[in-house]
């Protein structure tokens, strides 16, 4: 009958999220008067337990021993027989929790209801004995898992569950195309339509993990219409090296995307264990890229992505692993593209017809030997940075003048990210100078660590002169490109500013000279 020694060693293994259950949570089973014992939960704990007697018989004063054992009132048996059979066999060497617990479980009635449940807050008086206190809890959060059943043993012992729960995180990556700065494994980037995006994502196993006996994990990923997946996910079981194994994330018909005109991509494994029986802790993840394209939301609101991960949650389950499951809290990450727009007007602010214009990106190309701010690299026709329909456009739209007429005088070059750009008039209106190439640097501030990313900063400007007017919800940098008539003196310094001096010089000397010469011949008269 010395057993309790052997199974005070049976710990139950309860998850729980953490953001809801403070870590000091504890199921207790302490003593009380006159040979009856309290199981109670401590405060923080959301979870409800039902409480099942086992074993039950009457406590050897003095000593941490129950005598005369027989079946519990929730036990499919009755009386004595098998009772020292199951003793030895839960008290063996070498036996795992969920082994024992197998076994406890095994000798509940199918039927039974329970001696009551406990929660935070409440406690119920048992007799002395073998308990099991299962995990009942109703309307669980779907992002919380279930206790491994405990097994609660009569004596004082305090039984402390790890606190965890499976965690789920996607992250994007960036750069820019004109400076080769980028970022990795953060929650928002911005590129030009047709750019590649690459994605991240992560899923990590819950610390009682090995407590399952099937475990199925499903991967939910709803990218917005302005995404299109590549076809390209590859996953690792543990650290990240090499290719990693092609796999296939089908697109869900019958999951509705949250997205208008997205689409909902899923990759299911029906049992880790089966499919990965060396993989018994660590973090899965899996990598996949997706084209910005000429559907993409310019502006604040972006081009978002987000991702779940659905998986077993109940240790307890004897089944598929699909019976109760839970799912990850949504992670968010988005896109941002920007547009600029162009106003040709005349001298007065008035729209300008007759205007063409070509915006050139930098793009940074270490092969070059031209440089820009020290980059080297070359100058791209934003349109052409892409083939295909899938790339940055430009529109050409009408401005109304003052008299009531509409003037094709509004430029608009839409679907880029920051970086280095030029401005440069290929075609003037009649009568009017070529304005000079305007250089200028896109700069934008958007959340990079966030479960809400946003765009909360836009600037078109040269540092200097030039400089747009930003609007962050339109994503748009805006600026009125003025033409001038008449003579364009050059710039100061300039060769042409000396041949200006020098001709003037000259017609001051020949007046000098022709004065002093019809002085001299009205002199002579």
């Amino acid at each position: 009958m010395a057993l309790v020694l052997a199974v005070m060693m049976v710990l139950g293994v309860a998850t729980a999220f953490a953001e809801t259950v403070p870590t000091s949570q504890t199921i207790t089973n302490s003593a009380a008067t006159e040979g009856q014992y309290t199981i109670s939960v401590a405060e923080g704990d959301t979870h409800t337990y039902t409480v099942y007697q086992i074993l039950t018989g009457s406590l050897i004063a003095g000593e941490s021993k129950i005598g005369n054992p027989t079946w519990g009132a929730d036990a499919k048996n009755t009386g004595t027989e098998g009772v020292e059979a199951f003793i030895t066999s839960i008290t063996g060497d070498g036996l795992t929790n969920v082994q024992i617990n197998d076994m406890v479980e095994a000798q509940l009635n199918s039927s039974a209801t329970g001696q009551g449940t406990v929660s935070a807050g409440s406690s119920r008086a048992v007799a002395p004995g073998y308990y099991l206190l299962m995990d009942t809890t109703e309307n669980l959060p779907e992002s919380e898992t279930r206790s491994l059943n405990i097994v609660a043993v009569f004596n004082n012992i305090t039984i402390t569950p790890k606190k965890d729960t499976p965690k789920s995180e996607k992250h994007v990556d960036d750069v820019n195309d004109s400076t080769g700065d980028s970022s990795t494994l953060k929650d928002s980037a911005d590129h030009d339509v047709g750019d590649t995006v690459s994605y991240t994502l992560t899923f990590t196993l819950p610390a009682d993990y090995a407590n399952y006996k099937k475990y199925y994990v499903n991967f939910v990923d709803d990218m917005s219409a302005g995404l299109t997946y590549n076809n390209d996910a590859h996953i690792w079981f543990g650290e990240v090296s090499g290719d990693g194994t092609a796999v296939t994330l089908s697109a869900d018909s019958s999951a509705r995307s949250a997205y208008d005109g997205g689409t909902v991509y899923k990759y299911s494994i029906d049992d880790l264990k089966t499919a990965q029986p060396t993989f018994t802790s660590g973090t899965i993840t899996i990598k996949y890229t997706a084209t910005l394209n000429k559907d993409a939301v310019v502006g604040s609101a972006g081009n978002p992505n987000q991702y779940q991960v659905e998986f077993s949650r109940n240790p307890n389950d004897e089944g598929d692993g699909k019976t109760d499951t839970g799912k990850t809290p949504w992670d968010t990450n988005i896109v941002f593209t920007y547009k600029t727009v162009f106003n040709k007007v005349d001298g007065e602010g008035k729209p300008l017809t007759g205007a063409d214009f070509t915006l050139y990106k930098w793009v940074k190309d270490d092969s070059k030997t031209e440089t820009y701010k020290d980059v080297k690299g070359s100058w791209v026709d934003v349109t052409t940075l892409h083939t295909g329909d899938n790339k940055p456009y430009k529109k050409i739209e009408s401005l109304t003048n003052t008299n009531g007429t509409a003037d094709a005088a509004k430029f608009t070059f839409s679907g880029i990210d920051d970086g280095y750009y030029k401005l440069v008039e290929n075609q003037t209106p009649t009568g009017y100078n070529t304005i000079a190439d305007k250089f200028f640097t896109i700069t934008a501030t958007h959340d990079l660590e966030s479960t809400d990313p946003k765009l909360t900063a836009l600037t078109g400007t040269d540092g200097a002169q030039f400089t747009m007017t930003p609007s962050v919800p339109d994503g748009s940098l805006t600026s009125d490109i003025e033409n001038n008539q008449g003579a364009v003196l050059p710039s100061t310094g300039g060769i042409g500013t000396q041949m200006f001096y020098i001709g003037g010089g000259l017609l001051a000397l020949i007046a000098v000279i022709l004065l002093v010469t019809k002085r001299r011949v009205g002199s002579a008269d």
